[in-house]
Parts: C-alpha cells; structure tokens; sequence
C-alpha cells in the first residue's frame, strides 16, 4: 500500500525538476519516487560502508544489509578507497571460511534448481 509523502521546494528546484522530467519523459510523482529511491539506497551503501570500514561487518555482511550484491559493494569500497582495519589472520581464516560456506550453499541452491 502506498501513502503520499510531500515536501516544499523553491520555484527554482521545481523549475529544474521540470526540466528533468521534460528530458525524462516522465510524470514529476515518478521522478522524484526515482531520484528518492535513488538517495535512499547510496545512503544504506555508504552507512554499511562504514561498518565495514570499522571492522565490525565483513563485506558481504554491508552488501546484504544494504540491500546490494557484493560485487556492486566491492566496486564501491574500492571507488571510495575505504578499506577495513588490519585483521589478524585468524580474523581472515574465519572470514575465508564463512566465504567458502557461502559459496557452497550457493553452489549447491544452483544445482537444485537446475534439477
């Protein structure tokens, strides 16, 4: 179910928002929904970027919670150059090995549907 959310803006964003809807080609309600939706999502990437940043989630953790695949998260901690603290190599064995097991149950998900 859908509810209206409305906001005020000065005539000057309206008239640009105009413009874009004209290049757009479509309704004004609908690019705004776009541009929200949009905003939204940047901002879950970026919070749960920073979990990563932090050390306390691990890369496909961010990407699940923030609704994305872990290649398009990779491809943004490497475009805004954030890299996690240094981890011990037990802390890399553990992450190496809930990798594996994911990959695994993924591996073996693919099999049965292809059954």
């Amino acid at each position: 179910m859908s509810k209206t959310v409305s906001t005020r803006l000065e005539n000057e964003e309206i008239q640009r928002l105009n413009e874009i809807v004209a290049e757009e080609k479509i309704d004004r309600s609908a690019l705004i929904r776009k541009f929200l939706l949009q905003k939204m999502e940047e901002y879950s990437i970026r919070k749960e970027a920073e979990y990563y940043r932090k050390g306390l989630k691990s890369l496909q953790e961010v990407a699940t919670a923030a609704g994305v695949s872990l290649y398009d998260m990779m491809d943004y901690v490497q475009k805004e150059q954030i890299r996690p603290p240094n981890q011990s190599e037990k802390d890399l064995e553990e992450e190496f090995a809930r990798g594996e097991e994911l990959f695994q149950k993924i591996a073996k998900a693919s099999k049965k549907q292809v059954s």
